[in-house]
């Protein structure tokens, strides 16, 4: 039931950003996702320790990328969460990236779009390939990466507007 209230919380805040976007008609950044080995460790650590995430974290529920076992996130302003991911194998020195070339901890640097097909299109011409999808009926998610990569990720969300 917790993590129910925080998820609606998360959610209500998110729409927030996502109006925002349709109506600035731009791009947002609004997350940083790191890789970590033991989410619920890390998790206890960040509040613990920076008081990031001291109301808690939101589970995500349902379908997740290729690769993730648990993704979790806590808002760490009004415009910016941060997201957390332990992956479903054990991590090794340099992270894959999809594009094998070895990163660090980063999966992804999040920016929301009002309009998903543009934006592939205008990112597509400045050499960002699409690396994985997720897509449902309320969104669509996309991670990005040049070939070879340059270290820096991105995921790509359109958030359909609830009437």
């Amino acid at each position: 039931m917790e993590n129910q209230d925080r998820e609606v919380s998360f959610e209500s805040r998110m729409m927030r950003l996502v109006r925002k976007c349709h109506r600035e008609k731009k791009l947002i950044m609004n997350h940083v996702c790191i890789r970590v080995e033991d989410i619920g460790r890390t998790e206890r650590l960040l509040a613990e320790s920076f008081g990031i995430g001291a109301e808690g974290f939101t589970r995500v529920e349902g379908n997740l990328f290729k690769g993730e076992a648990l993704v979790s996130g806590t808002w760490v302003n009004e415009n910016f969460y941060l997201e957390l991911m332990e992956p479903l194998e054990k991590q090794t020195i340099g992270y894959d990236t999809g594009c094998g070339v070895p990163i660090g901890h980063l999966s992804e640097v999040g920016f929301l779009t009002p309009n998903m097909d543009a934006e592939l299109e205008r990112l597509s011409k400045l050499g960002w390939r699409v690396t994985d999808m997720l897509s449902s009926e309320y969104s669509r998610e996309v991670k990005m990466d040049m070939e070879p990569s340059i270290g820096f990720p991105i995921e790509l969300m359109e958030i359909n507007l609830k009437d």
